[in-house]
């Protein structure tokens, strides 16, 4: 974006990416205070900040609903914990954005047809055509069921249908085919593509993979959950709680949409535990209300086991991720250091999409800096290298296999550039 001065229309290796820009937008300015160089730090800042947030919109709107601190501090610290805390909730990904905002958008709407507050109403409403703008349009998804559960069991669902409320909807219904129209990028098509992409099987569907998928699903939700899920179950399982009070207003609300909202991930071929972020905290609701109505000994047994999810976390960064990164992950930055070193002057370009392939040519851009950043090859492509995922000689002859960590990618050449000397030694590896 930077580099092209183009702020609206994503690109990645120069290509339309298919995706709207805000993360990207929230980035700029961040990575401009840190130096280029910094942008991965950038980009973790941001997806921390959001996650803190996160935290305190669950507290916020427990409050306004359940009237109960208590309560709104023990989710709030339940959502900040297991794979939030130890992994998902700092990478630089935009999960963590498009979550907050798909989760304010559900809360304020929420509020607001409690209180019948129109105030909280329109700012739901740009935290909607905000997760549009941050990732996809399954933010609109999240928020139409929370919006058929509500429906189904507020006694204030009338609200939803007042005209005001009906107006704000229309107005951020419109707002992704607006933007498309107005910036002709195509991202609502895309994005109605990639979702058909995540709830169907392309390469067709294979049962005995499917089912296994079926079974293993709320295990791997469960486990990302931890500890307050398996605390929750065990509630539920010695019958310390009661599941029939789940039925009870207002907490029926998030049991519901939890349940609503997961199934289409659930029974999809394709859909990753990841993609449940925006509910984390509505679990983490259920699992803090299940908790606290369970006697005083499983709650203190939930404030040792946060505890102890924090201790975890301090090993797992100051020892687990740095020993998985050099054993398993690799150093993006040594490798793209020593492609570097073998490209010299020639020019580069790049086909990999995948994590490795980005995270390289990341790395990449920042050492060739102020050049322009890598992009795909031309048609007209006559000489240089190429970063592939695959070897194809068809589109050039492999000048150097590269393993990093268990991956290996490959940079092919072309033409003149062929005839240069190895500057790095072959199969090289790169740890971190």
């Amino acid at each position: 974006m930077w580099a092209t001065r183009d702020f609206v229309v994503t690109t990645l290796y120069g290509q339309n990416y298919g995706r709207p820009g805000l993360y990207s937008w929230i980035m700029l300015p961040v990575t401009w205070i840190l130096g280029w160089s910094n942008i991965l730090i950038a980009a973790r800042l941001i997806t921390i900040a959001a996650t803190i947030l996160t935290g305190l919109t669950l507290a916020w709107m427990v409050r306004r609903i359940f009237k109960n601190n208590l309560m709104a501090a023990f989710a709030a610290a339940v959502y900040l914990s297991g794979d939030v805390l130890i992994y998902r909730g700092s990478l630089a990904y935009v999960d963590p954005l498009f979550s907050l905002l798909a989760f304010i958008a559900m809360s304020c709407l929420w509020v607001a047809t409690a209180e019948r507050r129109y105030g909280f109403l329109i700012l739901g409403a740009f935290a909607l055509i905000g997760t549009f703008l941050a990732k996809t349009l399954t933010g609109y998804a999240f928020y139409g069921l929370f919006a058929l559960v509500l429906l189904w069991r507020h006694e204030n669902r009338a609200f939803i249908f007042r005209p005001i409320s009906l107006a704000v909807h229309a107005a951020a219904v419109a707002f992704p085919f607006a933007s498309d129209l107005i910036a002709n990028h195509g991202i609502v098509y895309s994005s109605i593509e990639q979702i058909v992409y995540h709830l169907s099987e392309p390469n067709g569907l294979v049962p005995g993979r499917y089912i296994a998928h079926l079974f293993w699903y709320p295990f791997r939700t469960a486990w990302y959950l931890l500890p307050g899920s398996a605390i929750a179950i065990y509630s539920l399982a010695r019958r310390t709680f009661s599941i029939r009070d789940l039925l009870q207003k207002p907490i029926d609300i998030a049991v519901c949409a939890v349940l609503i909202n997961v199934m289409p991930y659930w029974l999809a071929p394709d859909g990753g535990t990841r993609y449940l972020m925006p509910l984390y905290p509505l679990f983490a609701l259920v699992f803090a209300f299940i908790i606290l109505h369970s006697g005083i000994i499983i709650a203190d047994v939930t404030v040792k086991a946060l505890l102890l999810t924090i201790a975890i976390a301090y090993v797992a960064v100051l020892a687990g991720f740095p020993l998985y990164e050099h054993f398993m992950r690799g150093s993006y930055a040594d490798a793209a250091r020593t492609i570097l070193t073998q490209v010299g002057e020639q020019p580069i370009y790049a086909e990999d999409n995948s994590s490795v392939g980005v995270s390289i040519v990341a790395n990449l851009n920042v050492l060739r800096a102020p050049k322009p950043p890598i992009s795909a090859p031309p048609a007209d492509w006559t000489s240089g290298f190429l970063l592939a995922i695959d070897p194809d000689e068809k589109i050039g002859r492999v000048a150097e296999p590269i393993n990093i960590g268990h991956r290996t990618r490959y940079l092919l050449c072309r033409g003149p550039a062929c005839e240069l000397p190895f500057r790095a030694s072959t199969n090289t590896r790169f740890p971190m």
